[in-house]
């Protein structure tokens, strides 16, 4: 005898005789299935990459505005010019806040990773008094391969705030 579950007892000789009925998915089944699937991603990967794009652009201008907010502090505390400049290869690059007393290691250096596209000036110098020493500074970002709305404008104001704008610098 064997035992099958609490309080039952049988014998196997009783189980050889019958079909037990295989579960599972038919190929029409299965067809179905893959088509909802390969539907359901086809709405979903567009907007997924929107998203990915909008948080590079996001990400990207604000490492680019806590650049400009640390020089600016670094120019008060020190109460001495300092300059925020890109990188060899650009602003896209990345982009470094040299110390202003020979010696010193640097107070930022910042290696932007990604391919993003930044047009900006050749420097930003910011005063002792935490001013932009030069009117009119823009930051183009771009982080998307068309320019369908994955531009971003970073402006900083004479007096060394920071402001951005989804879209093109105007």
């Amino acid at each position: 005898m064997v035992t099958f579950g609490p309080g039952t007892v049988g014998s196997l000789s009783g189980l050889r005789g019958r079909k037990i009925p295989c579960r599972g998915f038919t190929l029409i089944e299965l067809m179905i299935g893959l088509v909802l699937v390969a539907v359901l991603l086809g709405i979903a990967v567009p907007t997924f990459r929107s998203f990915i794009l909008g948080q590079r652009l996001r990400a990207t201008g604000s490492d680019l505005q806590i650049a400009l907010i640390t020089a600016r502090s670094e120019a008060v505390k020190r109460n001495r010019a300092v300059t925020l400049n890109p990188s060899d290869d650009g602003w896209g690059a990345g982009w470094t806040i040299p110390s202003p007393n020979s010696g010193e290691p640097d107070i930022l250096n910042h290696v932007q990773t990604g391919d993003a596209t930044i047009a900006g000036p050749d420097e930003v110098v910011f005063t002792p008094n935490g001013r932009v020493a030069t009117a009119d500074v823009e930051f183009e970002i771009d982080v998307g391969p068309d320019t369908s709305g994955d531009m971003s404008c970073l402006t900083l104001g004479l007096d060394g705030r920071t402001s951005s704008v989804k879209g093109a610098c105007p």
